[in-house]
């Protein structure tokens, strides 16, 4: 082609054609220009494709990391509603008279003593935020609410932080310092079936663990620290429900835009 334009370039001049040759030229140029434009349009083409692949991968990870987190804030939510019903049916104890009575309320107190912490499952925006790759997600409305997830996230890892601040003052310090029975686990029979396992009654000295126990249930720290479990772990799920919500919301924005494609 090169060759094609160049013999009728020179033809033209010796010719001595010269208007002709300076519209040719004109025209060549004109040429080179459209193709030059139509190569950057395709490369631009090539180039969204890519970042639209490389978008749709980023909103399947997003997709699968909400549908992960949908799954485990149900078992927190029931385990945060589980623990605060513990705490305040602890609350109801009467005094304990027997060695199954000593056993019922430390049941109890494993239950509301358990520390779990909220992981999230944010894997993939972790991912983007740090590689600078956030703004590849090209609906504004999908980074707002991952945004205000992350929020969320924070919001609820400050909740657990204080509350389990509490847990350390007025329940954990408390009953270590006021039951010296605590725990009645058997303890070689949970380390070898992996489950809590208690100590028979006829094993515990009635006398004594009803006694400390007793004396435990009318600590006003302790008494302080279920009411505040109570609370804190309804408020954390309430919390998390606010969260099931914002995370349905923005799996319905990631499938509608996937679809789009």
């Amino acid at each position: 082609m090169i060759k094609l334009f160049r013999k009728i370039r020179y033809k033209l001049m010796s010719e001595n054609k010269m208007g002709k040759y300076f519209k040719y030229a004109i025209g060549e140029i004109l040429l080179v220009v459209i193709g030059i434009l139509i190569a950057l349009q395709i490369n631009n083409w090539n180039e969204n494709q890519k970042q639209r692949l490389q978008e749709l991968k980023n909103l399947k990870n997003l997709k699968t990391d909400i549908t992960t987190e949908l799954k485990n804030n149900d078992s927190l939510i029931n385990y945060r509603a589980s623990t605060a019903k513990a705490a305040a049916h602890m609350l109801n104890f009467k005094t304990l008279q027997s060695a199954n009575d000593v056993i019922a309320l430390e049941q109890n107190i494993q239950l509301v003593f358990r520390r779990i912490n909220f992981i999230p499952t944010n894997n993939t925006f972790k991912e983007l935020l740090s590689s600078g790759n956030l703004n590849s997600i090209t609906n504004d409305s999908i980074k707002d609410y991952l945004l205000e997830l992350d929020k969320k996230y924070i919001s609820i890892a400050n909740i657990e932080y204080h509350m389990y601040r509490e847990y350390e003052e007025y329940l954990y310090d408390v009953t270590v310092n006021n039951a010296e029975a605590l725990n009645l686990l058997d303890i070689q029979r949970t380390a070898k079936t992996g489950t809590l396992a208690y100590t028979n009654p006829s094993q515990i000295d009635e006398s004594k663990a009803t006694t400390e126990y007793n004396r435990l249930l009318k600590n006003t720290k302790f008494i302080n620290g279920l009411k505040m479990s109570v609370m804190n772990n309804f408020g954390l799920v309430n919390e998390k429900k606010l969260m099931t919500n914002h995370l349905q919301k923005l799996a319905v924005l990631i499938n509608d835009e996937i679809k789009e494609n």
